[in-house]
């Protein structure tokens, strides 16, 4: 993938991440409120936190890998970069599960739960092997 098409990519997704958890930000506000405190039975808050917090960090991630190949002028392969942007999006959904009664942290227990537990798991990896990928090609134009 051409560097200027890569870096595109990932700095829009990023930026479209961080306003996504703006987005679920702001929609936590309303069952903290007196007419919307219905909504939040069943709800654990602090998971949900965890991936309105997530999603703005891993935005920040995507949009720094877009500057790293920007420096460095690298052509990652498509898989590369969509491995980044895909783990960005899909890591903090476990969090999202947990806000709602489903451990995705474990490997055992019901398909959904095992499910979004390997959502968690590839998420990672995928994020892991692209930063491997970019890093090492950065540190080969650096040296």
């Amino acid at each position: 993938m051409e560097s200027a098409e890569a870096t595109k990519l990932l700095v829009f997704s990023g930026g479209l991440s961080i306003l996504f958890a703006s987005l679920l930000g702001a929609a936590m506000l309303i069952p903290l409120q007196p007419w919307g405190q219905r909504l939040a039975k069943g709800m654990n808050f602090k998971q949900l936190t965890a991936a309105h917090l997530d999603w703005i960090m891993l935005g920040l991630m995507q949009g720094l890998a877009g500057a790293l190949i920007f420096a460095f002028a690298l052509t990652p392969s498509i898989l590369t970069v969509w491995a980044m942007v895909l783990g960005g999006w899909m890591n903090p959904l476990p969090y999202l599960f947990r806000a709602f009664g489903i451990n995705a942290f474990s490997l055992s227990g019901p398909p959904l739960q095992r499910i979004a537990a390997s959502l968690g798991g590839l998420s990672s990896t995928f994020i892991l092997v692209a930063w491997t990928i970019l890093l090492l090609s950065a540190w080969r134009q650096w040296t």
